[in-house]
């Protein structure tokens, strides 16, 4: 009888961790860590349509009005490539505008606007905002053309900066994990 006590106990010992991390899991009371800031989405986006192939590059859609969270957008666009260091060779912002519209950059940033300016064509634009923030936000995309996190537009000078610390944090850890780019 001993034996067998001791037996099932080994067992116990052994299984009863495993059935207990598997009913965690399964009812999810465990919520994994996360290490990046940014919003990464469901699917990425393959674009063929981004204009720096080879380079990180931060997106922005440019609304017909620019507004107090369009100007903390172009804002991060300027600053965090430029905060990259050593690495900003690696990063490019891209400001896509309608074909439609014109450019309503505000005066005092068409001229620093931090990136490349392309209009986009409709698809491109359907596209976007096809997005689970759409036109509402600055994503990520890698050098192959995959936009895959999100920073949903903020407003308020202290939130534009923590937004620009998370992109930073992000792409930073990025580059220093990809060999591409």
């Amino acid at each position: 009888m001993k034996k067998h006590v001791s037996l099932i106990l080994l067992l116990l010992v052994f299984i009863l961790p495993v059935l207990l991390a598997k009913l965690v899991l399964d009812r999810h009371w465990y919520q994994g860590g996360v290490t990046n800031r940014g919003q990464l989405l469901e699917e990425p986006v393959v674009s063929d349509w981004l204009g720096n192939r080879g380079l990180w590059q931060l997106v922005y859609l440019l609304p017909e009005q620019c507004d107090s969270r369009c100007q903390g957008a172009l804002f991060n666009l300027r600053q965090v490539p430029v905060a990259m260091g050593a690495e900003q060779e690696r990063v490019a912002s891209l400001i896509l505008v309608s074909g439609q519209g014109h450019l309503s950059l505000p005066a005092d940033e068409s001229s620093a606007a931090g990136g490349a300016i392309l209009v986009a064509p409709q698809p491109v634009l359907d596209q976007l905002r096809q997005l689970q923030h759409g036109a509402e936000a600055i994503y990520i995309a890698d050098p192959q053309g995959n936009v895959m996190l999100a920073y949903p537009l903020v407003e308020g000078k202290t939130q534009v900066l923590a937004q620009g610390k998370d992109m930073l944090r992000d792409l930073k850890r990025l580059l220093k994990v990809s060999k591409i780019g």
